[in-house]
């Protein structure tokens, strides 16, 4: 049984610089060679991807990445995959890959909020849990081909999102919890994605981060709305179950009569948008007069998805428009 740790960067990857602050430098070898117990688990190889803090990854790196998973699902003798990566943007990575991947081959990733310099470093912890999550067999026979796995818990790309910015204890899935947990050399599965996420065929020629994202929050101006103009797509977190400010609408309307996509979301940390309980100007009444799509992720993750579908051409079949 291999599994391929592939390296790309961030924390679990950092060490001290000459001014004292911590750098990504470490090797996918040495990440492996750090984690007591490792081989007994899995036959490990390492894929050093880049050596980068997670705010530098780009959308194509993270297309990159997903071809490189790619690749070792066709590799027979691969069983699973685990990427490592900073934790900023650990769950747009993770995201994306499960938008694009499709493969059978199981798919982890995890990273550290602490240095290996740091006393209570978690990356080791944190790999070796991964490894064993996907060296699991139950693994392949779930509708979930990627998950991000830490802290010794096993979550959905689709709900996963980091809550905490410096804890060890910071993924979290705050509606619908973990799918599985990790006890001594076990995975105890909970549940399984009743939808899972549906895979894209990106054209890498249409991908770009010129998707504008934005918060609506109290009384808020129009800027961010109208500096979209000329973008590819405009995502939005609405107040509560996709309610706005009315003076924004007007700027909405411009993108629509633009040909904008405009993509809605909620911008709470649970729940979705409503459909018929508003009907007030700027209630989910406004946002289906807006030709909004419907989006039940984050944020984050909603930008993430609506640069897959521009790339795919497919905002029809990745999104819902009420």
């Amino acid at each position: 049984m291999t599994v391929v740790v592939v390296s790309t960067g961030g924390t679990i990857a950092s060490t001290e610089s000459e001014g004292g602050d911590a750098e990504p430098e470490l090797t996918g070898d040495a990440l492996v060679a750090a984690v007591p117990g490792l081989n007994s688990v899995a036959d490990v190889r390492t894929h050093d991807f880049s050596n980068v803090p997670s705010p530098y990854f780009t959308v194509e790196q993270m297309h990159e990445l997903a071809e490189v998973v790619r690749s070792y699902d066709e590799d027979d003798e691969v069983s699973g995959v685990v990427v490592t990566q900073g934790t900023d943007i650990l769950e747009e990575s993770a995201y994306f890959v499960d938008c694009c991947y499709g493969g059978d081959t199981p798919v982890v990733f995890t990273g550290a909020m602490r240095n290996p310099s740091l006393a209570g470093a978690d990356g080791p912890a944190n790999l070796l849990a991964s490894v064993r999550a996907a060296s699991d067999e139950r693994f392949r026979e779930t509708s979930q081909n990627t998950a991000v796995v830490f802290d010794d818990r096993l979550h959905a790309p689709a709900d996963v999102t980091k809550m905490h910015s410096s804890n060890v204890d910071t993924f979290r899935s705050p509606e619908f919890g973990p799918l599985a947990t990790i006890d001594e050399d076990r995975v105890v599965w909970r549940h399984h994605p009743a939808e899972p996420t549906p895979t894209f065929d990106v054209d890498p020629d249409r991908l770009t981060n010129d998707v504008v994202a934005a918060f609506a929050t109290a009384d808020m101006t129009d800027a961010v709305i109208r500096a979209a103009a000329d973008s590819a797509a405009f995502c939005l977190a609405a107040t509560g179950a996709g309610h706005v400010p009315p003076g924004i609408i007007p700027a909405l309307e411009s993108l629509r009569d633009g040909d904008v996509p405009i993509v809605a979301t909620t911008r709470c940390p649970e729940g979705r948008l409503a459909r018929e309980t508003y009907g007030f100007r700027g209630s989910e009444a406004t946002l289906r007069e807006l030709g909004c799509y419907y989006s039940d992720q984050n944020l984050q993750k909603t930008r993430v998805r609506t640069i897959v579908a521009h790339a795919a051409d497919a905002f029809d079949e990745a999104f819902e428009r009420p």
